[in-house]
């Protein structure tokens, strides 16, 4: 989940290929994205497990990354068929790609799945926290104790145990990078979003202070916060939502549309490139500019 326009559930759908009227609309550019060897240079050889890579923004990343040469290791955790279509897809394109499954929420799990990672493909060099989940539109006095440690363990402590496996086998490969994926939602901050927004500004968090523990190991640990992205999570939210309140909302974004997946896996793809070389420690908003800071 990508945006804090999600937590409020609302019934309705809209044709995201039409916009509202009268919007002026900015569209992503036609120049290609961040994917290509000239912008991400000394990413060829290096191998990267990204976490919830099945669908929407995860699978996008891997596209972006095995696009830049890099070997991806797909994760999934229930999404076997699309994972596995997503890895013999890349391999067709001749990219050393294999899907991953795992209970990251289980730190046994977590470790194992860095292990057969690590096995498999010859070691990680990036690590990509993406998978993430939302419950919409819940007061803290109508949110169920199990919701709550339910996202804790998925979009916080999953991310902990990952990386607390990861890191000594970046340390021994003299460097790396891990990217978190957060959300809008810890700059816009609405009501009904306790749990959402407590775990998404704790990883901002968690970042910063992990890019002090790691950096004079050369591993780079930076964030990134998207915006309403039109795909997963974010387009079944949108379809969700009353075709007058979806507008409203992205009347506020000053581009005037939802993001693309392609345009956070861009970012992602330079975040691990030398380009970013003195970059860490930072959250990225990717937000089409959107300073909203109510949906309701």
């Amino acid at each position: 989940m990508s945006s804090s326009a999600f937590l409020v559930r609302v019934h309705g759908s809209i044709d995201r290929e039409q916009p509202p009227a009268n919007h002026d609309v900015a569209r992503p550019c036609q120049a290609r994205f961040i994917t290509g060897m000239e912008e991400t240079a000394g990413s060829t050889g290096r191998t990267a497990l990204v976490t919830g890579a099945a669908g929407g923004i995860g699978q996008s990343i891997c596209e972006a990354l095995a696009a830049a040469g890099m070997a991806v290791a797909v994760h999934y955790h229930t999404h076997a068929e699309a994972a596995g279509s997503l890895a013999d897809r890349l391999r067709g394109q001749g990219v050393q790609a294999v899907a991953y499954g795992a209970d990251v929420t289980n730190p046994d799990a977590a470790r194992d799945l860095v292990r057969r990672v690590d096995d498999g493909l010859g070691g990680i060099d990036i690590l990509v926290n993406n998978a993430g989940i939302t419950v919409g539109g819940l007061n803290v006095a109508d949110t169920e104790t199990d919701a709550w440690l339910h996202m804790v363990d998925v979009n916080l402590n999953s991310v902990f145990y990952l990386c607390r496996a990861a890191i000594p086998l970046l340390q021994a490969r003299g460097g790396g990078h891990i990217v978190n994926v957060s959300s809008n939602i810890v700059n816009s901050l609405p009501g009904g979003s306790s749990a959402y927004a407590a775990t998404k500004s704790a990883l901002v968090a968690f970042t910063k202070v992990l890019s002090k523990e790691v950096a004079r190991d050369n591993i780079r640990v930076n964030a990134l916060s998207p915006g309403l992205i039109a795909a997963g999570m974010g387009q079944g939210a949108m379809d969700r939502r009353d075709p007058a309140v979806l507008e409203r909302f992205i009347d506020t974004i000053p581009l005037g549309r939802p993001g693309e997946a392609q345009e956070i896996a861009s970012v992602v793809a330079f975040l691990v490139s030398d380009a970013a070389s003195y970059l860490t420690g930072q959250n990225l908003t990717v937000n089409g500019g959107d300073r909203t800071e109510s949906y309701q």
